[in-house]
């Protein structure tokens, strides 16, 4: 760039922001919350840089990742100081209203030796609903020598950051606005002289705005001049635009489409190999153009930005634009970011380079929060019919996306495309006509979701048609367990619980020829679910370990994961703690161990399940708290089983009129006839969660009344687990008179002895799960506290040496630690041992 746009190496700071940027240090944690262009980072920079030049300063910079991967970045922070914190922070994925508890006291470990300073940067854009609550709990972290400060734009209005905390220092816009004094100061310090009607107008035309103050600087060196009655648009434009030449206005016009960039990206839309080395220099030293050496990425400050976009659309004639969409779509598509490079495609409409992005069923699961399912519903409806068909393997994956997304129209559009093509023996070889044949019958497989028998019949000819093995299905995401419940979704009718469960087995060698390894392990687990739901724990135990033996040897990880649910499950209901850790540990060293979206999605929500299983909500996921969330990252297929855990969230808190609500809105749903898909499971829920409701509210005849239909549809596949996991379950069964069950069988009367009989033992083993799956509980719950109160490896050295009679002063000297340190620590101590004293701390073992 320019000279005039090159960075100046001197920064003017008001005394009112220096003065409060000189108490950082005194506090805590410090918010410093103004609009973009205030230069909110700036200032924290050089006033670390001068006044703080001997303490360790480490920056997080927030640049719109998911909530999970910033929780992550910011989790790194502490690992510099103190690992087992930022395990046990991390741990937490993103914490909610009920963990926020445990981070309290994950940070009650921290010592920092040397005076240190966090600075979480764009603190805004983390996509997270408890921005005030997680600052209150960082500020409490006692370190004297640690100094959280976080700098952010203003939030949207519920996320306001008025905090009223003793430990938290607020500097807000107000005191990055400068007066006359502070304009003439800057001038000054630059060698400029202005006269008394000149910094009137100034101030007037600026408000004492850091961005524009500068920008009539810039404009005043080159031109001798100021503009006045310019508003801050014209500014740019003639302190920064017209100062350019046209090699640099056409680069930034160009890269102006990203939010931010790579020198890559750069380099790729200039038709370069590599950026040239002048450019890239110009960028990291520009006034207007922020670098960030670890991410290697380049962002162009927010008002300069605006401008440039706002002449790149309106002024640009539609070639230029056209060419630079296609050039950053290339760019995206080389750095594999397939979502990105479409929405630059699709923005000219180039749906053959949109087709020929090498998408997969796994991509798409793995980017489902950055691929606009809307975007892809468009395409397919715009796309000429005879472009779409030049490109197949699209058709196959788009036509699965679209299904999980109840896009049923851009369904049957794609297999109707995908059939037209076989039968007209498209320009492909014999091979390639015979795998998307194959492929086709897949596709529409998918149309008789969740028809086990019908499913089966796809299966089986998918195999006929491809003769031998195949990895038609290697790569595509297990469509049927994307929520851990195979055993739920298959399950449609009431009374054919066995029957579907055999079919499954007779599935099991269609499905292996066709996939080499995908789902292995599922038959297993879905038959462990449906025996567990029996009450049978040690038959669904073995068939957990098939399935996770399987599994692993296939790298299923999914069914891995879900293998470990129900084995969890198992070790609730016979209360066996040792085991349900080990379990909940393998689940959770899944998202400690691999990247992929996908397996973090399912470790929350297993987690999530356990969490609201054992009636806590300690674990559950934050995209669980809403039915907004939920719908945003799972498939449509599997939303209603997620919905049985928002509704347990309901219960937990009492909000039971609105359980009512939802759970008969869901039922209403469920029960229709006409829908190809019928779900057992989630019927019974809604109706125990309907009875729930109303015996919470007082009303046993209504709740009983539900009671019974859900037990009607249960009870003759002796499906129990679903009732026994609520404390008052066995009261309310108490009132159920069996009697009442109709028996279809009347015009048989042996018959319906035996029904009569069948169904006096289900209820018997009904109600005995209850009381066995409700003992489980309590035992893992109390395990649970323990767990929580056990001391960290630090208050337990602490606490050892207090208990060899060493003062508080002598432990601080030993440790070199605070004495402020050793003694709050010990405070900690005390209240998780349930002691007193030192007399009583010297009489225990921990």
């Amino acid at each position: 760039m320019s000279q005039t746009i090159s960075k100046q190496e001197k920064y003017y700071f008001s005394d009112k922001l220096k003065e409060q940027l000189s108490q950082i240090s005194q506090y805590p944690l410090t918010i410093i919350e103004a609009p973009s262009g205030f230069g909110k980072t700036t200032a924290v920079r050089e006033y670390l840089r001068n006044e703080l030049p001997e303490a360790s300063c480490q920056w997080y910079i927030c640049l719109g990742e998911s909530a999970p991967i910033a929780w992550l970045g910011i989790c790194e922070l502490f690992s510099r100081i103190n690992s087992e914190v930022a395990n046990n922070m991390k741990s937490l994925k993103m914490p909610t209203l009920d963990t926020l508890f445990h981070m309290t006291s994950y940070l009650k470990n921290l010592e920092c030796r040397n005076k240190t300073y966090f600075v979480i940067d764009n603190y805004q854009l983390i996509n997270f609903d408890m921005h005030r609550e997680l600052i209150n709990v960082f500020s409490m972290h006692e370190d004297p020598n640690l100094h959280m400060i976080f700098i952010t734009q203003q939030l949207d209005f519920r996320q306001q950051l008025s905090i009223h905390n003793n430990n938290i220092h607020t500097i807000d816009a107000s005191s990055f606005f400068f007066d006359k004094e502070g304009i003439a100061n800057l001038f000054r310090m630059e060698g400029l002289r202005i006269t008394e009607n000149e910094l009137e107008n100034i101030f007037k035309n600026t408000e004492g705005w850091i961005s524009a103050i500068r920008l009539q600087m810039i404009n005043y060196k080159e031109s001798g001049s100021f503009i006045y009655s310019a508003g801050i648009e014209h500014l740019v434009e003639t302190a920064i635009w017209n100062r350019l030449g046209s090699v640099e206005k056409d680069f930034l016009l160009k890269v102006s489409v990203f939010d931010s960039f790579t020198a890559q990206q750069a380099a790729e839309i200039l038709d370069h190999e590599v950026l040239p080395g002048k450019i890239e220099e110009e960028l990291k030293s520009s006034d207007f153009v922020r670098f960030l050496p670890d991410k290697r990425l380049f962002i162009i400050n927010g008002i300069f930005l605006d401008y440039l976009r706002n002449r790149f659309y309106h002024h640009q004639p539609r070639a230029y634009q056209k060419k630079v969409f296609y050039k950053a779509g290339i760019s995206c598509a080389a750095m594999g970011q397939y979502c990105l490079a479409t929405k630059f495609f699709y923005t000219i409409r180039d749906f053959d380079s949109i087709l020929s992005l090498p998408f997969t069923r796994q991509y798409l699961d793995s980017q489902k929060e950055e691929c606009d399912e809307a975007m892809f519903v468009e395409i397919v409806r715009e796309c000429p019919e005879e472009i779409l068909c030049r490109y197949p393997s699209a058709i196959v994956v788009f036509g699965h996306y679209a299904h999980l997304n109840e896009q049923h129209e851009i369904y049957k559009k794609l297999c109707r495309l995908l059939r037209s093509l076989m039968q007209n023996k498209p320009n492909l070889s014999q091979e390639e006509i015979r795998r998307f044949n194959a492929e086709l019958v897949l596709l529409e497989v998918l149309g008789e979701f969740n028809d086990i028998t019908k499913m089966k019949e796809g299966y089986k000819k998918a195999r006929d048609i491809l003769e031998d093995s195949s990895d038609i299905i290697e790569h595509s995401t297990p469509w049927f367990s994307v929520f851990p419940t195979a055993f739920g979704i298959f399950w449609r009718e009431s009374g054919k619980l066995d029957e579907m469960l055999n079919t499954i087995d007779e599935i099991r060698p269609f499905y292996r020829s066709l996939s080499q390894g995908q789902g292995a392990g599922l038959g297993h687990l879905i038959r462990a679910e449906a025996v567990l739901s029996k009450g049978e724990d040690n038959e669904a135990e073995i068939l957990c370990h098939k399935a996770l033996y399987e599994a692993r040897t296939y790298r299923q990880f999914s069914i891995c994961i879900y293998a470990e649910l129900s084995l969890a499950r198992i070790f609730i209901l016979r209360g066996d703690s040792e085991k349900f850790f080990t379990a909940i540990k393998n689940i959770q060293s899944f998202a400690t161990d691999y990247s992929d979206p996908s397996i973090h999605r399912m470790v929350d929500m297993c987690m999530s399940i356990i969490s609201l299983t054992l009636g806590v909500k300690d674990y559950v996921a934050p995209w669980f708290y809403n039915i907004e969330g939920i719908r945003k990252l799972l498939y449509a297929p599997v939303i209603p089983f997620a919905e049985i855990w928002y509704f347990r969230l309901l219960l937990i808190d009492k909000r039971y009129n609105e359980l009512f609500a939802f759970s008969q809105l869901a039922l209403d749903t469920l029960r229709n006839s006409g829908a190809k898909v019928q779900y057992m499971m989630p019927q019974i829920h809604s109706l125990i969660f309907l009875s729930l409701a109303k015996h919470k509210s007082g009303n046993d005849l209504e709740a009983q009344m539900y009671l019974k239909e859900a037990l009607a549809i249960a009870l003759p596949d002796q499906v129990y687990l679903p009732f026994a996991d609520y404390d008052c379950m066995t009261n309310l069964l108490t009132g159920i008179n069996i009697c009442y069950f109709d028996n279809p069988m009347k015009s048989a009367p042996s018959h319906k002895n035996q029904k009569e009989t069948f169904m006096l033992n289900s209820f018997d083993a009904l109600t005995e799960l209850c009381k066995r799956q409700q003992k489980g509980i309590s035992t893992i719950r109390k395990s649970l506290i323990q767990v929580k109160s056990t001391l960290t490896s630090r208050e337990r050295e602490i606490a050892l040496l207090a208990k060899e009679r060493l003062s508080a002063k002598e432990i601080a000297d030993k440790l070199y630690i605070s004495e402020t340190t050793v003694k709050t620590t010990l405070r900690n101590v005390y209240s998780k041992l349930d002691i007193h004293s030192r007399s009583e701390l010297a009489t225990i073992e921990f």
